[in-house]
């Protein structure tokens, strides 16, 4: 056990500290969507959703997972028994092999079956639409399904571009999902947030309007069992019943205290962190920081390594223009970075991954990281500050065409003991002025598997559907435990990349190769390029452009 307290991790004046329940992380769309999908379509009593984004018309599950061959074939009948084993009731398993499974479609069929469905969708200015609140809206309702539209981040006392941004799903609960995937195509027909492990460069599964493939799309969820679910619960039942008070909506919809859930064996601490802005909702404490303290509080705690994965690393905050000293101050994010600052210099070696090309702040998050080598110089001569972007290829007439794979995820992982997945960005926003959910769990077994599922992707260790099998198994070892090629293939990852100092040498080693192939013009190997700032790249002799990063695009 770490040598620190076990009190010196969490969050205070908020949710609880669990030790009777679950967690289980979900890489990449596919998984997660994937459990998601059963979840519901197993639900008894009720289903509750919020989304900082919604497509109704979206395939939850696609391609061999939703209808794997015709009828009695071989295919066909490991598929039902798969779905079987995950616990569908063959009603239920022959809606899922004839219907397309999307969210309308899904959610349609429970309400059917006088299953309670209530979905909160945020009501996004147009002027930052990645949706259309009201005709998803209208989708839903068409269906039975009853919505309510969340306009709590709008008004002069907000953040300019102030989001409700958590990734929520609740179903009887017993179960809740959180993390950093939204059911979601966003309107300009790119960004699908449903993708594998594999991240193709093109491929019939990830779908738009404009029949084009959208970017890859790498992100984190997590599935929570047990009371903590009723954390997740409890926020969505405060900001729904804040909505229907504020725009006197009939009080019938408001949502009433549902008995608590059995507790579990487990071997985790589990606590449910959030962000809350102040002014956004009437309920109390006003103002919530909770992932920002359990940040904190890790990164204070590390001895040995941390791991991150994030959509952004702002030091400033960032309010539309891409300048960092013209962005204000963020305490919260100025303390992180000052417990990374530190922890390098006690001899923590820190690895990130990022996306080459963010929607915003580019430039932001390349002084966050020259601050970091400003600041332990040490660490940098040693190699104990790596830093990774992601990216696919495919060749096409004899020539190489590359794309980044879009890193939407939001993880920490600390000396292989603490994790944490949600929708909060290592930045202003994350930490202080959107609304924001993150589920936090001390217990090795856990964080040191997230970061085997994650590394072999990046590395290209394993096949696509092993990652599948491998995520499955670990989601049902307590149903399954002998599964011989799950427990083979986690024996291989163990051996392998096991010790983190290992597997971040072959990570980088992998990633200098993979920018060799890439000024020649090769294939990639597995997924990991070196991130570059601006001035690293144009030294390199990259054609480095603010909005896209440097890795070149078809």
């Amino acid at each position: 056990m770490h040598t620190t307290t076990q009190d010196n991790w969490w969050a205070e004046g908020d949710t609880p500290v669990h030790d009777d329940s679950r967690v289980y992380y979900l890489v990449d769309g596919r998984s997660t969507m994937f459990a998601l999908c059963r979840h519901i379509l197993m639900a008894r009593r009720y289903i509750y959703i919020a989304n900082w984004g919604f497509t109704p018309q979206m395939e939850l599950v696609r391609g061999k997972d939703q209808r794997a061959g015709p009828d009695g074939s071989s295919e066909q009948d490991a598929l039902v028994a798969l779905l079987g084993t995950t616990g569908l009731d063959e009603q239920t398993i022959a809606f899922w092999c004839s219907h397309k499974l999307t969210l309308q479609t899904v959610l349609g069929f429970k309400v059917q079956q006088g299953i309670e469905v209530k979905v909160l969708l945020w009501d996004c200015s147009k002027f930052f639409a990645h949706y259309v609140p009201k005709v998803a809206y209208q989708e839903l309702v068409d269906v039975g399904v009853t919505c309510v539209l969340d306009d709590s981040s709008r008004g002069l006392l907000h953040h300019p571009i102030e989001s409700l941004h958590q990734k929520i799903s609740i179903v009887d609960g017993t179960h809740a999902f959180v993390g950093g995937i939204d059911p979601l195509v966003e309107l300009n027909g790119d960004f699908d947030r449903w993708d594998t492990p594999a991240h193709h460069f093109s491929t019939p599964l990830r779908k738009n309007e404009q029949d084009n493939t959208p970017h890859p799309w790498h992100d984190v969820h997590a599935m929570i069992e047990g009371p903590a679910a009723a954390d997740v619960e409890f926020n969505f039942r405060e900001r729904w019943n804040d909505v229907v008070k504020r725009h006197h909506l009939d009080n019938k919809l408001l949502l009433q205290e549902h008995p608590p859930t059995d507790p579990l064996e487990s071997d985790s601490l589990v606590q449910i962190a959030r962000t809350i802005p102040e002014h956004t909702y009437s309920f109390r404490p006003h103002i919530i920081q909770g992932i920002s303290q359990i940040y904190a509080k890790a990164f204070n705690n590390a001895q040995h390594f941390i791991y991150l994965e994030n959509q952004y690393f702002w030091l400033h905050a960032y309010s539309g223009v891409d300048i960092p000293f013209a962005g204000k101050d963020s305490p919260e994010m100025e303390r992180n970075i000052s417990e990374l600052s530190a922890a390098l210099r006690r001899g923590v070696t820190i690895a990130f991954v990022l996306p080459d090309h963010p929607n915003d702040g580019r430039a932001f998050t390349d002084a966050a990281i020259t601050r970091l080598v400003d600041e332990a110089p040490e660490a940098i001569t040693q190699g104990r500050l790596q830093v990774f972007c992601l990216a696919t290829s495919i060749n096409r007439d004899g020539i190489e065409h590359y794309c980044p794979i879009y890193v939407h995820a939001k993880v920490a992982i600390v000396d292989d003991l603490w994790s944490t997945v949600g929708s909060g960005n290592l930045n202003n926003r994350g930490m202080r002025d959107d609304t924001e959910m993150n589920v936090a769990t001390l217990n090795a077994d856990l964080a040191q598997y997230l970061r085997l599922v994650l590394w072999a992707e990046h590395l290209g260790l394993l096949r696509e559907d092993d990652f599948f099998s491998l995520e499955l198994y670990l989601r049902q070892q307590h149903q399954i435990p002998d599964d011989k090629r799950a427990i083979q293939l986690l024996q291989y990852l163990q051996e392998t990349i096991g010790d983190p100092h290992d597997g971040l040498r072959m990570m980088v080693d992998l990633a200098q190769d993979n920018m060799r192939r890439y000024k020649a013009n090769l294939p990639l190997i597995g997924q990991l390029l070196p991130y570059l700032t601006a001035n690293e790249a144009t030294q390199e002799g990259l054609n480095f452009r603010e909005d896209h990063g440097w890795i070149e695009e078809e």
